[in-house]
């Protein structure tokens, strides 16, 4: 057992996980398979891990997180684009997985990302549940397009699909609804959340499952986090357009649905959109506008267990 705080960068692909700890310089490569990742924690126990550092892909690394943050490791889970750039700025510009563990390890013990939080099996049940709708939804989409298109038979084949995937989206929100039900939490908060005029079941619930934090945070960190805080592009005498990047774009998905039905249907919204487009702002963004004040009083309304009521006055936000 050392006594050297340890940073751990692992590269996860379908097929291995390639391992780097840092500072011993130790490299290893292992199955990505339940019981490999399972004898590997089991491994580290004892051992002064400061964080585990592993990139977004695409839910590969699922299994991964769940082991070491049950076994009680911090676990820093990146967006890819971060962890390139970084190899990028600190002159690595070759790429292997191995290099990559590397970088991941260094990036932990250089910037030490957050610690994911650590979810029950229910909340990830949840998780993946709406998941699974997001994708019914696209196929959804997708076979309506090409309806329109098909003729003949190919036609009568996606008019079946598509009543087949009705039928699973119905399913679906039975059983999402069912497990919202079932704990005490969800329910009140998804209740909560619906009594904001444009704030519906299917958004409430997407609030619930994939942004934990609504509640927790401040205005200006909630809406980092999810995507649409405006952000600088200036230097020197050049003032550049804001715009919004990165953040929860399943959330922003939703939240964006909701801010269009809020323009027609909640006064506070309605009124802060008509008021920056005779400004001279352009549609989109005061819609973009609008979409990050309706998340800021969602959080405020959690934060303060606060049901949505309607006030001429403007309310300063935290």
């Amino acid at each position: 057992m050392s006594k050297t705080a340890q940073w751990i960068g692992i590269d996860v692909s379908q097929q291995t996980l390639d391992v780097y700890i840092r500072p011993l310089g130790q490299a290893i490569r292992i199955p990505n398979s339940p019981t490999e990742i399972a004898q590997l924690v089991e491994s580290w126990k004892g051992e002064p891990i400061k964080r585990v550092v592993v990139e977004a892909t695409g839910k590969l690394e699922r299994e991964l997180v769940i082991q070491l943050q049950e076994a009680g490791f911090p676990v820093s889970v990146i967006n890819p684009r971060q962890g390139r750039d970084f190899a990028k700025a600190t002159g690595r510009l070759a790429k292997t997985d191995a290099i990559d563990a590397q970088t991941l390890a260094y990036y932990g013990s250089a910037l030490k990302p957050p610690v994911l939080e650590s979810s029950s099996a229910e909340s990830r049940q949840l998780q993946e549940l709406m998941s699974r709708r997001r994708q019914l939804t696209e196929m959804q989409t997708a076979e309506k397009n090409r309806s329109s298109r098909a003729r003949g038979k190919a036609l009568a084949d996606i008019k079946a699909h598509l009543e087949y995937l009705k039928g699973r989206l119905e399913q679906l929100d039975a059983e999402i609804e069912e497990l919202t039900h079932s704990c005490e939490e969800w329910s009140s908060k998804v209740e909560l959340l619906k009594t904001m005029p444009g704030i519906g079941q299917r958004i409430a619930t997407t609030l619930v499952s994939d942004l934990p934090e609504l509640g927790q945070l401040n205005a200006k960190k909630i809406a980092r986090l999810v995507g649409v805080a405006p952000l600088n592009f200036d230097s020197g005498k050049y003032k550049g357009q804001r715009r919004i990047q990165g953040g929860r774009a399943s959330v922003r998905a939703m939240l964006y649905m909701g801010a269009v039905v809020a323009m027609r249907h909640n006064p506070a919204i309605k009124v802060f959109y008509e008021r920056l487009v005779k400004k001279g702002k352009p549609k989109k963004l005061a819609l973009t506008a609008c979409l990050r004040k309706l998340l800021v009083m969602l959080n405020a309304m959690v934060r303060d267990h606060r049901p949505w009521q309607y006030s001429e006055r403007p309310v300063a936000h935290p």
